[in-house]
């Protein structure tokens, strides 16, 4: 970071000290004092009327007022003063006026003053965009390296499975870069051993769950106590399942196989397969059909832990609705349970997150659901809203952009 601060402080102060004084010396040329060739011009007719009349100071033949000088009042150079005694009209001017001096009758006439037109000068605002169009010529040059390595870095960031390619050494965001290599190497390595650690964990939680579940069946205890234990060992069985499942979605997206698919087949599908488990039935409002490009496997079964949510919370009621609004696929499922207070709507994305912290048996879950509802929502680019109904129960409101490109 100081590297690239130096670099970028030099920089501007370079720039602007070499485009200041170009600018400046552009200025001086166009500025300095020299006679305009129409003032020359202007000279040499005054200069020939004044040889062929003789005229008075107070004359009206001149076209410019005349007034009489002391011969000493300006000094003049030797070649000036020649040209004035050879009956020569010298020219001389300031910013706003010009002056022409000639001896006549042995006294320094002044002729004008002149004002001169400011139509014969660069005006000052042309400097002033031409300054300021060198600098922006300059700052571009200078942040366009610096905005196509960026770039060149964000992609790589974003394509973490791919490997990144290291950024010239020159580039001035190269320490930036190499941080973020780092960083992202140990992330990954960390999230790897995650993984492993996950999945280690839950194959070895299989065998002493078989034993348990086989020894269970084999003991002299009461049948009550012993569908109590078996119970207890089939959800730690789902909640390794669970917990696999959640790791492979989690470690990395898969290779989606996106086709058209019928929305309104796949829901119909869906709701008949997941009839005969307990809880209120589902109502469907459907259209006739909607197509839509998605993965029917994954995109599915983030709908069925919604529904199964929906159907082990809700009272007597669960709908589903499907809708397509403005190239948005909409799709709300309501159930008149007690609904989720909307401090708590953010956590129960999270993982391993339940609104019931006594893990009641009556709702059970592993607080995994709705966490891989998120990640495969974030595959198809939609969006889950949890929101209340009318009912004062649960509305989770699912938002799937239009996608038709894929």
């Amino acid at each position: 970071m100081p590297r690239l601060f130096l670099h970028f402080y030099l920089f501007i102060s370079l720039v602007l000290l070499g485009i200041g004084w170009t600018v400046e010396r552009l200025w001086q040329q166009v500025h300095q004092e020299q006679v305009p060739a129409w003032v020359l011009v202007l000279a040499g007719q005054l200069s020939q009327q004044l040889r062929q009349q003789q005229l008075e100071p107070g004359s009206r033949d001149l076209m410019l007022p005349v007034t009489a000088l002391p011969e000493g009042s300006i000094l003049w150079s030797a070649d000036e003063l020649q040209q004035l005694q050879q009956g020569e009209v010298i020219p001389l001017f300031t910013k706003d006026q010009a002056f022409f001096y000639a001896m006549q009758q042995q006294q320094l006439w002044q002729l004008g003053p002149l004002d001169l037109t400011e139509d014969s000068q660069v005006p000052g605002y042309w400097f002033s965009l031409l300054f300021l169009g060198l600098l922006a010529v300059a700052v571009w040059l200078w942040l366009w390296p610096v905005a196509r390595d960026l770039q060149r870095l964000k992609l790589q960031l974003q394509q973490s499975q791919a490997p990144a390619e290291a950024l010239p050494v020159r580039s001035f965001i190269a320490p930036i870069a190499q941080s973020f290599q780092q960083m992202r190497l140990q992330i990954e390595r960390l999230v790897g051993l995650q993984r492993e650690m996950t999945q280690a964990v839950s194959h070895e939680l299989r065998t002493p769950l078989a034993r348990l579940s086989f020894a269970l069946e084999l003991s002299a205890l009461s049948d009550s106590d012993k569908e109590l234990m078996l119970n207890d060992v089939k959800e730690l069985e789902l909640l390794v399942d669970e917990m696999l499942d959640y790791a492979r979605l989690e470690s990395a997206q898969p290779a989606l196989d996106w086709q058209q698919v019928d929305l309104t087949e796949l829901l119909q599908n869906l709701c008949e397969k997941l009839s005969p488990l307990p809880g209120a039935a589902i109502e469907t409002r459907l259209p006739t059909q909607m197509l839509w490009w998605c993965d029917a496997h994954y995109l599915e079964r983030a709908l069925q832990n919604l529904l199964v949510n929906a159907k082990r919370y809700a009272r007597s009621r669960v709908v589903l609705t499907l809708q397509l609004k403005d190239r948005e696929c909409l799709l709300w499922i309501d159930d008149d349970g007690p609904g989720i207070p909307p401090e708590q709507r953010a956590e129960i994305l999270k993982p391993f997150v339940r609104l019931d912290p006594s893990r009641q048996k009556g709702f059970g879950g592993f607080g995994l659901g709705l966490a891989i509802v998120c990640r495969v929502l974030e595959w198809h680019q939609g969006q889950l809203d949890v929101q209340t109904n009318s009912w004062g129960g649960a509305r989770f409101q699912i938002r799937l952009q239009h996608n038709h490109s894929r």
